[in-house]
């Protein structure tokens, strides 16, 4: 048949079988061919490593049966009798590791009388797509509260300091507990507003890093000083370290005391993480494709589940009664300032992973976003 011809009958031309096999093994997205029986006839590599399989575990095997373990909204592009002749979704696949996103398009396969003799399924992996929409509005949320939070530290600190002032003058002339008012009272009572005093510090902190930046840091350094500040905080004696950090990394041009106190933060949520044991993990390297900086910080604890793991780094979200809960939204608000991102994984059998992404050349014209979140869901 001519190819005139055949575009006339609807009909699709190949010339050559090499031209169609090379396009099916080497596309950017992940194609399967079932027969009218809905058995998988063959699927590219691509497909492969969306479904982390190997087509010869699925093939001969019906759809329904091959791929039972994605889910029933994934199952429905095999579905050919609820659907005309395409459907599309976008599905969430959970695999042994992690969980990616995913575009599905399903196309039903017709003969000269209208039959239907196959289905030809594309799936397109839109994760990287996802993870820069959720960074998005993450830092527009935290761009929101940030405001809010200056407004509030604006208005309590002025009484705060009243306060403050009488209490410790009614401190000053107490001279036994034939007083009134006793002392552990007044101790007290300055102890409260000593704790909501650091509230106010942390929601300014928050809200408006003062950032001061100057050539020269080294972030190693600043890993070790936070590392030292952490351990004499919270002692941590029946925890390993294992360290590997990068030598001859460049240095940042950055605000060293606010990137301390970010390490800091996240190392706190680390050992808080090991109350009994475990270890803490300490990595540094160069990611030469982005021109950034890798902190990596993980530990063995419990880790979190997907539904806290997307809170993480809301104000004030905490799961610890004597926290508040500003410690990881001020880290991520730090590194932003800098120009950097914070990418968090966690796994409740193996714990939590924290990678500090941090700019060599503080140029934030020069970044693509979404080239830095195809880089960080490899991880």
């Amino acid at each position: 048949m001519h190819s005139a011809e055949a575009w006339d009958n609807k009909v699709v031309y190949l010339g050559r079988e090499e031209d169609y096999r090379d396009f099916f093994e080497t596309g950017k997205a992940g194609i399967m061919y079932l027969d009218a029986t809905l058995q998988v006839k063959n699927i590219n590599r691509e497909a492969e490593r969306i479904f982390s399989l190997e087509r010869s575990q699925v093939l001969g095997k019906r759809a329904e049966e091959a791929f039972s373990h994605c889910g029933d909204k994934f199952l429905r592009a095999f579905a050919v009798s609820e659907y005309e002749d395409f459907y599309a979704a976008n599905v969430m696949l959970t695999k042994r590791d992690h969980t990616s996103y995913v575009h599905v398009d399903s196309l039903k396969l017709r003969d000269g009388e209208g039959g239907v003799n196959g289905v030809i399924v594309i799936v397109q992996d839109i994760s990287a797509m996802k993870a820069t929409l959720k960074q998005i509005q993450t830092t527009q949320m935290l761009m929101s509260l940030g405001e809010l939070a200056a407004g509030v530290a604006h208005h309590v600190r002025a009484p705060l300091t009243t306060l403050s002032g009488y209490l410790q003058i009614m401190m000053n002339r107490v001279e036994d507990d034939r007083c009134s008012v006793r002392r552990e009272v007044l101790e007290m009572l300055l102890g409260e507003v000593s704790y909501i005093n650091n509230v106010v510090k942390e929601l300014v902190l928050f809200a408006k890093p003062p950032v001061s930046k100057a050539p020269g840091v080294n972030v190693n350094r600043l890993l070790e000083e936070a590392l030292l500040l952490v351990f004499k905080q919270m002692g941590g004696e029946s925890v390993a370290i294992d360290k590997q950090l990068a030598e001859g990394l460049p240095t940042l041009t950055a605000d060293g005391n606010l990137l301390k106190q970010a390490l800091v933060n996240i190392l706190q949520n680390a050992m808080e993480a090991m109350p009994e044991e475990g270890t803490l993990t300490l990595r540094s390297w160069l990611n030469a494709e982005l021109n950034m900086l890798v902190v990596g910080i993980a530990d063995t604890g419990a880790g979190v589940g997907p539904q806290l793991l997307a809170r993480v780094f809301e104000p004030f979200y905490t799961t610890k009664l004597d926290r508040m809960g500003l410690g990881l939204p001020t880290a991520h608000r730090i590194v932003t300032e800098h120009g950097g991102f914070v990418n968090i994984s966690s796994d409740e059998k193996v714990g939590t992973r924290v990678h500090v992404y941090l700019p060599i050349f503080d140029n934030r014209a020069k970044r693509v976003s979404g080239v830095r979140q195809q880089i960080l869901n490899l991880h």
